[in-house]
């Protein structure tokens, strides 16, 4: 039997918010500069950089990261996207190689129905430890992008939860790291590319507009 819903998945970072949560927490800490340096590294694979910055984050409070996702605004129209997809039948979610605290704050603020991100290890003083939980996936499915969330696994994993098909799927980023997920899904759209990779991709967006993602998604 076919599913009721259709689902619809944004990265956060450059996509939902109109910003990047680690260029914001970094820079209030001093650690703009080497966490640029491990991003720019072309040696490293991705989850390898993802536990290297994670390691530079030691000892910061976690509330911070809420604070730095409160200063960076929401991309234009989310809102009102987000609410004619829920219209449509759409389960709405976010997979995210950012942090889950603001990844759970975004869900809860939106009232959108799941979350896959990198976990931040915080102790009981809720400091960070500078270790994270990786979701990982790519090593299930054999995806070339060795990030630290595979983005296809978990788009493929949430919409088997939901019983979706891949061809009702909708796929939203903005860089390389979105490109396993953008390529795969039935509707894969770049939003306002930041690099060459995932500016490959058929469908489009090139200004700072959520709603656009409806001139794709008859």
């Amino acid at each position: 039997m076919a599913s009721k819903f259709k689902l619809a998945v944004f990265d956060m970072d450059g996509t939902i918010i109109d910003g990047r949560l680690i260029d914001a927490l970094s820079t209030k800490f001093g650690l703009y500069d080497q966490v640029k340096q491990i991003q720019s590294d072309t040696s490293i694979l991705g989850y390898v950089k993802t536990q290297k910055i994670a390691s530079l984050l030691k000892g910061i409070d976690d509330r911070e990261i809420i604070f730095a996702l409160e200063s960076i605004p929401i991309m234009n129209n989310y809102q009102k996207t987000v609410s004619v997809l829920k219209e449509e039948g759409y389960k709405i979610g976010i997979i995210t190689d950012s942090y889950g605290i603001a990844a759970k704050t975004m869900v809860n603020n939106y009232d959108l129905d799941f979350f896959t991100a990198n976990d931040l290890i915080v102790n009981n003083n809720g400091l960070v430890t500078g270790e994270v939980n990786m979701p990982l996936g790519w090593d299930k499915i054999n995806c070339f992008c060795r990030n630290s969330v595979c983005k296809r696994y978990h788009l493929e994993t949430q919409a088997n939860n939901y019983d979706v098909d891949t061809k009702d799927t909708v796929a939203i980023g903005d860089t390389r790291g979105d490109l396993c997920m953008v390529t795969h899904a039935g509707i894969g759209i770049a939003f306002m590319p930041k690099d060459n990779f995932i500016g490959r991709c058929k469908n489009i967006i090139n200004r700072p507009n959520l709603s656009d993602i409806f001139n794709f998604i008859k």
